[in-house]
């Protein structure tokens, strides 16, 4: 986390005698990033670690980002936690965990808090840092099938616009036939022709007609 440097902070020089790391920054200019970028490795080799870090150096230098991540591992992003304090993680904390280690859910709190703060404070960092990546951004997460974040219901895009249908048809017919072309492709009816399909325009008759009545 490099507030002060335009290049995204990735880490530290790694120096195989010592088996750790040197004081030597490793930056990553962002400008090799405006196209593709691929991050492989084997399991636990630190690859979500990585991409999150990225995406942590984008937030700081205001660079918008939208995030797929079906696993929701990158939900973290929105834990901050500037105060360190055992009650933050509290809520985060594993109770099936904390019993496997014959501690509570207080007690594995508050070592993970200080584990946290003693982590981050060996790479410099402490609440200054981490109140800015909190405030540097606007955090949202939608879940669709779920309530855990910002619900995303498809069945929204089939209600009828609250304007006239008739003065407004050629719009509202680009519409239905845009959301007509992604629900075919969510079961599998790809690269179809809104003109010859029967199923395209069966569809965007019967929400039409719905629509005008």
């Amino acid at each position: 986390m490099s507030p002060k440097n335009s290049n995204y902070f990735i880490g530290r020089v790694y120096d195989p005698k010592t088996k750790g790391p040197t004081s030597e920054d490793v930056l990553l200019d962002p400008a090799n990033l405006t196209t593709h970028c691929v991050v492989t490795g084997m399991t636990g080799s630190g690859k979500t670690g990585l991409c999150i870090g990225l995406l942590e150096e984008a937030a700081l230098q205001k660079t918008p980002a939208i995030i797929i991540d079906p696993k929701g591992d990158l939900t973290n992003l929105v834990l901050h936690f500037p105060n360190q304090q055992p009650s933050d993680f509290e809520p985060w904390i594993d109770p099936e965990a904390a019993t496997r280690e014959g501690k509570t859910v207080a007690q594995l709190a508050e070592e993970t808090a200080a584990r946290w703060k003693k982590g981050l404070a060996d790479w410099g960092m402490g609440k200054e840092q981490l109140q800015a990546l909190a405030d540097a951004a606007d955090y949202t997460i939608y879940s669709p099938g779920s309530t855990s974040g910002i619900p995303v219901n498809i069945l929204s895009s089939f209600e009828a616009p609250d304007i006239p249908f008739l003065e407004n048809a050629e719009v509202l017919r680009e519409r239905i036939s845009t959301t007509v072309t992604a629900i075919l492709g969510l079961i599998g009816l790809n690269n179809i022709d809104p003109l010859r399909s029967r199923e395209h325009i069966l569809l965007c008759s019967i929400i039409e007609e719905a629509w005008i009545n």
